[in-house]
């Protein structure tokens, strides 16, 4: 543990042990203080040390706890060697800002800053020009652009409002910028490689993730901008977050773009919190009556960043307006809507590995919705409104071949954990149904052994069982142990019974252990195959999932627009 903390950055180091992470020494002190765990005391080498633990399901929460916190969050996993030892190893660091478990509909922002020479002038315009990147892990989101000055810097920090900003090497010591940073936003500033900001190496990493003409196809021509994308992109590849795959796309946007609010201005219309920092009656609550997680994300940026494109503005009011017209239509959408899944995130997920067979049927229902949406306003006035416009943007051929393949792969209710068995539905593959129906037929000789062994040999208050001391066994009452076949074996005296075990009954407990493991295998093995193939269509998800949500944004804009007899500017 110490060798490993000593490797890492980070303030709390998580080490696997078993079925445990485990904390020890000033970290176990520290969760204990934050988290309110227990500590006991760990004995090695003639020392003892803190330790507090949490079981391997159960560390999601307490990491999301930490980070939230500002913490920095290194978890060590636990490998088999070859020769049959254990060793561990740091396989991610979780940050602020690379915190890909969140259970908040938000957008968790990522934003990398650069400057060319970080010198200050006068006034607000002090500084500049500013290359930024804000990285959405947990949608796979990526944004950069180019900022005049220091007030236009302090604007788009406050509208994407990031959980951690990594200054570049000239704006560490900008304590004027890092002073308002803190005072304007909630989240942690972090220091990263300035090799990681330097022009050749960020450009490179930008073409990696994005392609050769990446930054060409999207109008990307601000070197700062790139390098403060390679940055961000190389944070999020050290720490280990896994969901590199999920930027699939480079959004560059200029202000030109949108109209320009400066952080004081923001905070004084009070469009997402009031002046006392509450949601609670601000613009947003007045008008969020979205259904899904992705659609309050699109109507918050709608608000924080409001379009200049007219033509843009008018097909948002003709949706709206055909919404607020179709009562029934508008109804009927909604309710669908209501049982989509955040394919974004659901996509990022998948890339990370993370995604469970709960995740992949979120998948599977949500991509099932795709032609339900489009019956909910065929036939009705919304069909040649921009309404139909936005619900026909997903490749309709591409999202029902995923979701066929998930459907034919996926039990209708799979289980939670890909360890508890039973994720696949019969016929999916041969040699998982053979290993099934030969594990299941063990069970069932051993599951009605006590039956037939009270049957056979007239025994009293026979029953079969298992733990992990005895393995299976069969119990007997006192009274009756006497008079037990002469190929019991007794493996354990206990109060009231006696525990016996035959060479058949091991021979089965073998071969179910035996079945259990390769089952358990095979199923692993298919599910990673599933949910590669998801990480594969991150894209179509992505592409899939933003139509949903500005249906879901336009009829939200549309529901209090028809109840409160709304005007069309």
């Amino acid at each position: 543990f110490l060798e490993l903390k000593a490797e890492t950055d980070a303030d709390v180091l998580a080490m696997q042990c078993g079925d445990f992470y485990e904390f020890f020494a000033d970290d176990a002190e520290l969760v204990a203080d934050e988290l309110d765990l227990k500590i006991s005391q760990k004995s090695s080498h003639g020392s003892s040390y803190p330790m507090a633990g949490v079981p391997l399901s159960e560390l999601t929460p307490y990491l999301k706890a930490l980070v939230e916190r500002g913490y920095r969050v290194a978890v060590a996993d636990q490998y088999e060697t070859d020769d049959g030892g254990h060793a561990r190893e740091i396989t991610r660091v979780i940050t602020p800002g690379t915190l890909l478990e969140t259970a908040d509909d938000d957008a968790r922002y990522l934003a990398a800053v650069v400057c060319e020479n970080g010198e200050t002038g006068d006034g607000d315009a002090a500084g500049g020009p500013y290359g930024v990147a804000f990285a959405d892990v947990t949608t796979g989101r990526f944004l950069a652009t180019e900022l005049d000055d220091r007030s236009d810097l302090r604007a788009e920090l406050y509208r994407f409002d990031p959980a951690e900003l990594l200054p570049g090497p000239t704006l560490r010591n900008d304590d004027d910028l890092l002073a308002a940073v803190r005072d304007d936003l909630s989240g942690a500033v972090s220091v990263f490689d300035a090799e990681a900001f330097a022009p050749g190496r960020a450009a490179h990493a930008v073409r990696e993730q994005f392609g050769e003409a990446a930054t060409d196809s999207v109008g990307l021509d601000s070197a700062l901008a790139v390098r403060a994308s390679g940055a961000a992109l190389a944070y999020v590849s050290e720490t280990g977050a896994g969901v590199l795959a999920s930027m699939t796309r480079l959004t560059a946007y200029g202000a030109a773009d949108h109209v320009e609010l400066d952080a004081t201005t923001q905070r004084n219309l009070e469009l997402t919190e009031t002046m006392r920092g509450e949601t609670d009656g601000s613009v947003f609550d007045a008008v969020d009556h979205t259904v899904t997680a992705a659609g309050g994300r699109l109507l918050r940026e709608w608000l924080t960043r409001p379009k200049r494109d007219r033509a843009e503005l008018d097909r948002r009011l003709d949706a709206v307006d055909a919404l607020a017209s179709a009562a029934l239509a508008r109804d009927r959408l909604r309710d669908v809507l209501g049982d989509a899944y955040d394919l974004e995130r659901l996509a990022a997920r998948a890339t990370s590995g993370s995604a469970g067979a709960r995740e992949l049927s979120s998948v599977r229902d949500t991509l099932a919705l795709v032609p339900a949406l489009g019956d909910a306003v065929a036939e009705t006035p919304l069909a040649s409104s921009p309404v139909d416009e936005v619900l026909r943007r997903p490749d309709r051929d591409r999202v029902r071949d995923l979701h066929d393949e998930l459907a034919e792969a996926l039990a209708e209710d799979p289980p939670k954990t890909t360890t508890d068995g039973g994720m696949f539905r019969t016929g999916y593959d041969e040699a998982l149904d053979d290993l099934i129906e030969r594990h299941e037929a063990a069970r069932e000789w051993i599951d009605t052994l006590a039956e037939r062994e009270t049957r056979r040999h007239g025994l009293a208050h026979v029953t079969v069982g298992r733990n992990k001391t005895d393995g299976y066994y069969i119990q007997v009452g006192k009274s009756a142990a006497d008079d037990v076949p002469d190929h019991y074996r007794e493996i354990k005296t206990l109060k009231n019974s006696k525990r016996f075990v035959t060479d058949e009954l091991a021979e089965r407990e073998r071969e179910v252990l035996r079945l259990e493991e390769a089952r358990g295998e095979l199923e692993r093995e298919l599910f990673e195959t599933l949910r590669e193939r998801v990480a594969d269509a991150a894209e179509l998800l992505q592409d899939g999932g933003r139509p949903l949500a500005e249906a879901d944004a336009l009829a939200a804009l549309a529901t209090p627009a028809a109840g409160n007899a709304g005007t069309r500017p």
